[in-house]
């Protein structure tokens, strides 16, 4: 029965987006805007997942009136799709964005309150909330933008979408805070003197891997493949799935990460590794002996 009504459902989103599309022209783009306007939820909840990496000039405008749907999933949506154009939003109408999400701070529901946080931030240039992550010397800002890390150079006023496009052979690499729109406080470790920071990504449903940022030298991503070359000579290791890798803390110029391995269950595996700024490698810290959980 489940089936059936998805089916229905996407059907309707489907033919009411061709409709959209037969009244504007074909441009999908307007099709997309033209069913921001539709009754029915599903397909305004479509055209705003459809429009979220679009950066037609338009999109901001449209999102505007969606801040007051009977919706939360819309809400949030088009909070979200507002902070993630904040740079295509001129001066002289940040007011009016700001007054429309301040209504929503309130909300009961905290991924929607979240993102207005955000979106605000984002507008009035004010990085205080923990929806962002900033370095030590003030000048770079991190928070989450198309579930990836991206990182807003203060000093130009310009930002950097890291991990952008996607590799989809490495899996999900979803930022962590991207799931259920949460806070970097779990997910970003600055160094504390450096312009250098690590970013927690999923990797698939069972395995977290890190991603470290440093100014001048760019994007360096902890692979499970380089990970087990790491930790084993032959490039093995018994129960190669899953690996999680989280940040450990810093250290001097190193940052540590605690890495296991294993079914749940059976026997485990662990180990420490480092990433060296200055040397720009990993070394191998310490390994754990095996465990029966």
């Amino acid at each position: 029965m489940q089936g059936i009504i998805a089916a229905v459902c996407c059907s309707f989103i489907a033919s009411t987006i061709a409709y959209a599309a037969s009244q504007s022209g074909g441009d999908p783009i307007d099709a997309l805007l033209a069913q921001l306007k539709t009754p029915e939820p599903d397909a305004r909840i479509a055209a705003l997942r459809d429009l979220q990496t679009s950066l037609d000039p338009r999109i901001p405008d449209a999102m505007l009136p969606l801040l007051s749907d009977e919706g939360n999933s819309i809400r949030r949506l088009a909070a979200r799709a507002i902070d993630s154009r904040w740079w295509q939003i001129s001066k002289e109408k940040v007011p009016q964005f700001v007054e429309a999400l301040r209504h929503n701070e309130k909300s009961e529901f905290e991924d929607e309150t979240n993102m207005v946080a955000r979106a605000i931030g984002l507008l009035t240039r004010d990085y205080t909330s923990n929806m962002f992550a900033r370095s030590d010397n003030k000048r770079w800002v991190a928070y989450e933008r198309f579930g990836l890390p991206c990182l807003i150079d203060t000093q130009t006023d310009s930002e950097e979408l890291l991990g952008w496009p996607r590799d989809e052979r490495l899996g999900l690499e979803l930022f962590l805070p991207a799931i259920g729109n949460d806070t970097l406080s779990e997910s970003v470790s600055w160094h504390p003197a450096k312009e250098a920071v690590a970013f927690l990504i999923l990797q698939s449903r069972r395995a977290t891997t890190v991603w470290i940022w440093q100014h001048r030298f760019g994007l360096r991503e902890l692979e499970r493949s380089g990970l087990i070359k790491l930790l084993h000579p032959k490039g093995v290791i018994d129960e190669p799935n899953p690996i999680t890798a989280e940040v450990k803390e810093w250290k001097g110029d190193e940052l540590h990460v605690s890495v296991g391995w294993g079914r749940y269950g059976e026997e485990q595996g662990g180990a420490v590794v480092a990433w060296d700024l200055s040397k720009h490698s990993w070394r191998v810290i310490s390994r754990a002996a095996p465990a029966n959980h």
